[in-house]
């Protein structure tokens, strides 16, 4: 019994080291520098920590094993060679540390922790199914751009600036920072919430969506239009609406690789442009909170928005 007790411990032992993996760490602080993300199809968690190091580690969730005839051997997908033992690649180019998450059965779900101070940059570049993108605790300036993730920021300080796809987005500030404006351009819902002290001149505009807060927002600028028209109208990235005849709307479709979609609902995901024959509501809002400060600029195509105050 001895033995089979010693020898099912030791089987555990390989099992467990052989699924384990090493930290990747690199020493990247100071000013002016920034890190840069790019996932494919994958959940990262990006938290901000005290410190000079990047730190790079798997969670264990929806990981696969590498194959045992790897051992020893580098994983290569898309060309992106994994350099750090966890399925991404790191490099450090100049002022810049750019981290690539390419598509792959081994990875799971990465957690990264960077110096809270840097400046952040965030990019869904391939993504049809939906995962989940968590940025927490940063200082540092932040652009995020997703595809059909959601997106949950925590306790942020801004300036913010993020363009979604399909996925909502979810934002905490734990103080707003006066240095910038921020701007979030969804064509879901967009939910925010501000501390109770935060200081901002809000502009908001939503298609066939509203807008909910418990905050005494002092009015500045309201507008509500009806837009209709035979031919489609695109949203841009800058929430400006234009015309599309119908050749360009057909080329449209086949930039979006949806050419035998209905051309009343064609979504281009890498530009955000959405088209649709008709629209029957644009709302634009403006107005302040506690007497006004840095603008915060929030556009949805097709969801609510939601204006929390922090409790």
């Amino acid at each position: 019994m001895k033995q089979i007790i010693i020898a099912v411990l030791i089987c555990m032992s390989y099992a467990n080291s052989f699924g384990q993996t090493k930290p990747y760490k690199v020493s990247f602080n100071g000013q002016g520098k920034k890190v840069q993300i790019i996932v494919q199809q994958a959940s990262v968690s990006i938290q901000g920590v005290d410190g000079n190091e990047v730190t790079i580690e798997q969670t264990g969730e929806n990981r696969k094993e590498l194959p045992k005839e790897a051992e020893g051997l580098r994983l290569v997908t898309g060309g992106v060679v994994d350099n750090t033992g966890l399925g991404a690649n790191a490099e450090v180019e100049g002022n810049l540390l750019k981290i690539t998450i390419p598509k792959n059965r081994y990875t799971g779900i990465l957690s990264i922790k960077v110096p809270k101070n840097l400046d952040l940059s965030v990019i869904e570049s391939q993504n049809m199914n939906e995962h989940k993108i968590v940025i927490s605790d940063i200082a540092g300036e932040i652009e995020l751009k997703t595809n059909n993730s959601k997106a949950y920021l925590n306790d942020i300080t801004g300036p913010l600036v993020a363009h979604t796809g399909y996925g909502k987005i979810f934002v905490t500030y734990s103080k707003l920072s006066q240095s910038s404006p921020s701007s979030i351009n969804a064509s879901g819902a967009i939910d925010i919430t501000l501390p109770s002290d935060a200081k901002a001149n809000l502009k908001v505009r939503n298609y066939y969506g509203d807008l909910f807060t418990d905050w005494d927002i002092s009015a500045t600028k309201k507008e509500t239009k009806s837009v209709a028209s035979s031919g489609a109208k695109t949203i841009n990235g800058q929430g400006e609406i234009s015309e599309v005849t119908s050749n360009t709307r057909a080329k449209i479709a086949a930039r979006a690789d949806c050419s035998d979609c209905d051309e009343k609902d064609i979504f281009k995901r890498d530009q955000y442009v959405y088209v649709s024959s008709t629209f029957s509501k644009a709302d634009a809002f403006e107005g302040t909170i506690n007497g006004g400060g840095v603008v915060i600029d929030l556009k949805s195509s097709n969801g609510n928005i939601y204006i929390r105050k922090k409790k």
